[in-house]
Formats: structure tokens, C-alpha cells, sequence
């Protein structure tokens, strides 16, 4: 009889995973951001798509509360935190800023796509929302001029470089990207 030993697993810093195909909603606070994004998980759902969503948020948001068992656990220094039910689970995970691209690939794997909330400054691909009256000046091509937008999602006529999508439908949203970016949901394995 022989004992065998199996080296032990890559560690989690010693894996690379590929970066899933990911576009970026960009626009100034109010302008219906995640509205728009809601329709367009639906839609591409329904198209057979694994959808991840990535937000941004330049405050410090708080997702755990006081007095649950996760947040005591938490507070009380644990660097990772896991909590998952039948259908769910939740990490509350301390990170040191990390670049968006490094995040993908470490949380988004799992999916055919990500739809991004924010990182205007990232050079993801763009699709910028813009609704008359709301701002008079697009993040994109105003003070600058970001080359990676896609095309502009709006309610009015503007003179641009990029193609202009209706703002208020999220199908010929998701057929544009679609066909940008080459995309074709995976077989459910």
C-alpha cells in the first residue's frame, strides 16, 4: 500500500480567472443609473444570460448592522466574513483598494457578463446615460473626452461622435452591447 500526497490547492492569490465581459453605466447621481440597470438584468435574463452586477460607491457603505451575529463577527476583527442560507450568500470581506479589473476577475467569474455601476474612470467599455434638463454637460465629452464610450443612452437629441441609444429602451440597449462586445450567453453547464 502506497500513500499518495497530492499537492495542496493554489491558493487564492496564486489563481488567475479570466475577466468576464463587462460594460460600465456611467452618469451623474439621479439620472437613473440603476433603473436602467433592473430593465437590462431582466432583459438579458431572459435572454439566457448569467448576469453579474458590480456598483461603485464612493462612500463607505455599511451592508452588515448592529446587533446581527455577522456584524459582532466583524467588528470583532474577522477579515472575511461568509453567511449563506439555501439560496443565498453574503461576504463582508476588509480589502485594500483594489483595481476594478482585479474585482472581476476575483468575484465575477461565474458569469457571462457584468453590468458596471460607475468606475467613469475606468477604461471599460461605456455607455453613458443622459436625460434633458437633468445636467447640461455629459461626463464623456464634456471636460473630457473618454475613449472608451460606447454610445449614449438619452431622452433628447445630441450632437455626437458615438452612436445614441433610447434611453427608455433596454432591449435596443442590450442589442447594442450585445453586438459591441461580441457577446453570447454560455450553455448551462
Amino acid at each position: 500500500m502506497s500513500i499518495c500526497s497530492a499537492p495542496p490547492p493554489p491558493l487564492a492569490t496564486e489563481m488567475t480567472n479570466p475577466i468576464p465581459p463587462a460594460i460600465s453605466f456611467v452618469a451623474r447621481s439621479g439620472t437613473g443609473k440603476t433603473t436602467l440597470l433592473e430593465k437590462l438584468i431582466v432583459e438579458l435574463k431572459a435572454r439566457g444570460y448569467r448576469v453579474g452586477v458590480f456598483k461603485h460607491d464612493a462612500h463607505k457603505f455599511e451592508i452588515d448592522h448592529p446587533g446581527k451575529d455577522s456584524h459582532r463577527l466583524t467588528h470583532a476583527g474577522a477579515d472575511t466574513m461568509l453567511i449563506s442560507s439555501a439560496n443565498k450568500l453574503a461576504m463582508v470581506k476588509q480589502q485594500t483598494p483594489a483595481p476594478l479589473e482585479q474585482l472581476l476577475a476575483d468575484y465575477c467569474h461565474d458569469v457571462d457578463l457584468v453590468l458596471v455601476e460607475g468606475y467613469k474612470s475606468s477604461g471599460l467599455p461605456k455607455i453613458e446615460l443622459f436625460r434633458a434638463g437633468f445636467s447640461e454637460q455629459l461626463l464623456c465629452r464634456g471636460a473630457t473626452h473618454d475613449p472608451a464610450l460606447l454610445a449614449v443612452a438619452t431622452d433628447t437629441e445630441l450632437q455626437l461622435d458615438v452612436p445614441q441609444l433610447d434611453l427608455n429602451d433596454p432591449a435596443r440597449i442590450a442589442d447594442f452591447f450585445e453586438a459591441q462586445l461580441n457577446l453570447h450567453p454560455q450553455a448551462k453547464g
